[in-house]
């Protein structure tokens, strides 16, 4: 079954397009409600159905490692995110749209993992990045800003499509191939310079989606301005799906030449702009979902950071703690949204200074985004604790000054989002606040609905699991070595 999951996952997420788009078109708006429900469910069993096909499978070669764990991630967040958007889109809108567009994106994400070649890697982030555009402008009529972030996203993904098809194409110039098992061989020969050209093309073109210092300008208002459930997997889903897909598409270099250490340093380059820019940025945002935001750009960086290092040291370390970082990440930071979202329902505004007290009043969704922030700042007993340790043991064990730095270079970044994730945890638990909620009621306020409640409480739970017995996902530590770029020696 591992063989032949690389089909039918994607075309079952997929088919759950049709089957909710079907449901959702046809049935009683009474029942369109439920349509969150039903993709969850949907997701749930596709998750399933990957789950069965790896753990049996664990310790065998030939098994499409990275394909099946980016899609673990991919439709456990997706599921999540689908439940969490349960009673949040109105029946009576263009519902028939919206559940399918979520789904026809996390099945392009899914496919990227189990393409072997370089040009179906793209078709497959383009699958997953097309159906987003139009769903970071659906609450285009309660929002008339959401319309003006999506054309801004749109705009510049255009861009970034553009250029990564350069790059593939300059690629296949040069080896007459777009396989990617046959690549190494065929770009042998070649001039380096021309495959280095297609490499950072690839890179650049991908690194829109990623939003990549300094290609990041459309992050925070499509962050801020789409349904939470399109933000929880544009935040984890989708990302992961990108970040595999420059990955795999670079693993196709030859090993022993100077292009993979050019790249391995481009990469770095890129990695520490993006994580110093996106905590110096958040230092000065008042907007929860903002600081978020460009946190997540920060976070990026982190990533980054460890496939830079395996690239430019020949160490599988690094890429192993580039991937478990990713996949902490995507969980922690779709929890930190939800969450965020649950304390803007209560507090009819996303304004920080306006949520005093707000985390302790709602104890299980303060709970969690602590959680949350403890993983992303990198406190013990988190997944992020052990995802920043990886990172930074994969600097010091190259045994280089060079290594040393890059470790010095994460620990310091790390220090800096004290400075905006500490005020915010402060305010939300410590300060109190300057009215009473009940005897001033606001017509912007309302109740946090249980979904979001259950889908916070747990991607909570996972991530401290995954923070306590990482050792229950070795075929994170799999995947990481079939993404595994060799080094020059």
């Amino acid at each position: 079954m591992p063989a032949g999951i690389g089909l039918y996952a994607p075309l079952a997420i997929a088919a759950g397009g049709l089957v909710v788009y079907t449901a959702s078109k046809f049935l009683p708006v009474s029942f369109r409600r439920w349509c969150g429900t039903l993709t969850a469910l949907w997701l749930i069993a596709v998750f399933g159905f990957m789950l069965l096909a790896i753990i049996p499978h664990a310790s065998m070669t030939g098994v499409p490692f990275i394909g099946l764990t980016g899609g673990l991630l991919i439709t456990g967040i997706g599921a999540v995110g689908a439940f969490a958007s349960q009673g949040r889109i109105d029946p009576e809108g263009p519902v028939q749209f919206y559940y399918p567009l979520f789904l026809l994106s996390l099945a392009g994400a899914v496919a990227v993992g189990f393409a072997e070649d370089l040009f179906t890697i793209f078709v497959a982030v383009e699958l997953s990045a097309i159906p987003v555009y139009a769903l970071c402008a659906y609450r285009y009529r309660e929002d008339p800003g959401a319309l003006a972030s999506a054309t801004r996203y749109l705009i510049q993904g255009v861009v970034g499509t553009i250029t990564a098809l350069f790059g593939v194409a300059v690629v296949y110039l040069a080896g007459h191939t777009l396989r990617i098992a046959d690549l190494p061989g065929a770009l042998s020969t070649v001039d380096p310079s021309l495959v280095l050209l297609g490499a950072v093309m690839i890179i650049l073109g991908y690194g829109v989606k990623l939003a990549v210092f300094p290609m990041h300008t459309w992050l925070p208002d499509a962050y801020a301005r789409a349904p939470i459930g399109v933000t929880a997997i544009m935040v984890g889903a989708t990302k992961i799906g990108v970040l595999i897909a420059v990955f795999l598409s670079l693993s196709a270099m030859p090993a022993g030449q100077p292009v993979i250490y050019a790249t391995g340093i481009f990469i770095l380059v890129i990695a520490i702009a993006t994580m110093t820019a996106g905590n110096l940025l958040a230092l000065n945002q008042r907007d929860l979902r903002d600081v978020l935001s460009y946190s997540s750009i920060a976070q990026m960086g982190y990533i980054l950071l460890g496939f830079g290092i395996g690239m430019v040291y020949n160490l599988v370390l690094g890429f192993a703690a580039g991937l478990y970082y990713a996949i902490a990440y995507g969980m922690m930071k779709s929890g930190a949204f939800l969450a965020a979202d649950a304390f803007a329902l209560d507090a009819g505004t996303s304004e920080v200074k306006a949520m005093k007290g707000i985390g302790a009043r709602n104890p299980v969704v303060g709970l969690s985004f602590v959680i949350f922030i403890f993983g992303l700042i990198g406190v013990p007993f988190t997944s992020g604790f052990l995802g920043k340790l990886l990172l930074e043991r994969a600097g010091m064990v190259t045994s280089m000054l060079s290594g040393f730095v890059l470790a010095l270079i994460l620990a310091v970044n790390s220090a800096i989002s004290l400075g905006y994730y500490v005020p915010v945890l402060s305010t939300l638990f410590f300060e109190k606040e300057t009215g009473d909620p009940i005897s001033t009621p606001s017509d912007n306020r309302k109740i946090i609905p249980l979904t979001s409640v259950i889908a916070v409480t747990l991607l909570a739970i996972i991530t401290v699991y995954l923070g306590l017995f990482p050792e229950s996902f070795d075929w994170i530590s799999h995947a990481a070595q079939q993404l595994f770029v060799p080094g020059v020696p």
